[in-house]
């Protein structure tokens, strides 16, 4: 399969069979993989140029949805495949060891009947830096949402892989994919859709989107800052700031911080100056993590020791001017400070980074070797256990065949040998 398409073409090798081993099921068998080898020839041209998988549709037409149960459509969907063994190899640091234990489930047939293991498997393998995993992991993304074609956390897992490796227009296609099927009282996929937009300089359409989310969430400060950045970048520079403004007065006011700081909060009893101390000696230890930096800013701000923030913050702004978020806190700060024309300056150029700051674009695709493809076709093709047995049955037959067929041409040269 293509990175977010079907198959890639490939043709499996057909091994003539004794007389003795025919069968019902091998010859059902032979017409399934013929159409999986069709359809992949049809939609060759994905090994170069893939392509999204529409909503509630299964490309592959030996795909199943059994075993998938919607009921569990949910956030905890996502948060189960972090305890899946390639996640855990990597979160752990050992990075070989996840992507071959994520190739191993990959190439296994009963571990491709399982959405979760594709997923874990399929956001390994995407996050790799060579283009043979990213070809396969992107495949194995293909293939969960092939399980369970209806489901919106499956869907949005591969939305977000697609951008993270840099396809973005294909990532975008997907989240309104999403959108299509989903109640607008999830904001999620509306929010990291918006955001994406705004990066890629789509701002009209963030700005819609934005919006309807804070119909949903009235007076959200996160939200109300992005929605000012978006007007910003869209040209309305006044009102941009302004609403970014107001989105600060209602985080301050409500006490209501992002999620990230209030974790942080809750993780020192409640106690915001335990939480900077804590992030601080981070920081000392990793002078160079420039987002540990805006992570102790956000804190301080909080606790409303500006100046302290304002100073971590120009350090921060030193060691990467490109950070949009370094200029948009400076911003924030600096605003709370009173020097209101820096703030709107550094809000400015935040406006200005943001659309530079998306993913690169993705590297020359892999193409795959024969082997590799007519594996993807073998893999595919089985729909069931039955089928599984019968396949290995005939391989088995087919290696004996050859074998009693090699023998009487190998008696003549032993004979030779003895005279």
């Amino acid at each position: 399969m293509s990175a977010n398409g079907p198959s890639a073409p490939g043709e499996t090798k057909n091994v003539e069979m004794p007389p003795a081993q025919k069968s019902m099921v091998r010859e059902i068998f032979c017409v399934q993989l013929l159409a999986a080898l069709v359809t992949c020839g049809l939609f060759a041209f994905t090994v170069v140029s893939p392509v999204v998988i529409k909503p509630m549709e299964i490309t592959n037409p030996t795909a199943t949805t059994e075993g998938f149960d919607y009921s569990k459509d949910n956030e905890e969907l996502l948060e189960g495949i972090n305890s899946k063994e390639p996640m855990r190899l990597l979160e752990e640091g050992k990075v070989v060891e996840a992507r071959a234990r994520a190739w191993e489930i990959g190439n296994t047939w009963k571990k491709r009947k399982d959405v979760q293991e594709m997923m874990a498997a399929g956001n390994v393998l995407t996050d790799s830096d060579t283009t043979r995993d990213i070809w396969k992991g992107f495949r194995l993304l293909e293939k969960s949402l092939e399980l369970a074609p209806k489901s919106k956390f499956v869907r949005l897992n591969f939305a977000r892989q697609l951008f993270k490796r840099g396809q973005t227009e294909k990532a975008e296609e997907m989240y309104e994919d999403l959108l299509k099927i989903s109640d607008p009282s999830w904001v999620t996929p509306r929010i990291e859709l918006a955001e994406i937009y705004l990066m890629d300089d789509k701002t009209l359409r963030s700005i819609e989107l934005f919006n309807e989310v804070l119909k949903e969430r009235p007076k959200d400060p996160r939200i109300t800052k992005r929605l000012g950045l978006a007007l910003t970048v869209n040209g309305d520079r006044d009102k941009g700031f302004d609403t970014f403004v107001q989105g600060c007065a209602y985080e301050q006011d409500n006490q209501d911080w992002q999620p990230e700081i209030k974790k942080l909060i809750e993780k020192n009893a409640g106690l915001i100056e335990s939480a900077i101390s804590d992030v601080y000696s981070q920081v000392e230890a990793h002078p160079d993590d420039i987002k540990l930096k805006i992570k102790l800013a956000r804190l301080q701000i909080a606790y409303n020791r500006l100046k302290d923030a304002k100073k971590h913050l120009l350090d921060a702004r030193k060691k990467r001017e490109t950070d949009p978020e370094v200029h948009e806190v400076l911003s924030e700060v600096l605003f709370r400070l009173g020097n209101t024309e820096e703030a709107r300056a550094e809000f400015g150029t935040t406006a200005r980074l943001l659309p530079l700051s998306k993913p690169a674009a993705p590297p020359v695709p892999y193409e795959p070797t024969q082997e590799e493809m007519d594996k993807e076709v073998e893999l595919n093709s089985i729909v069931s256990e039955e089928q599984l047995k019968e396949l290995e049955a005939e391989k088995k037959a087919a290696e004996e065949g050859a074998a009693e067929e090699k023998a009487p041409d190998e008696a003549p040269a032993e004979e030779a040998k003895e005279e």
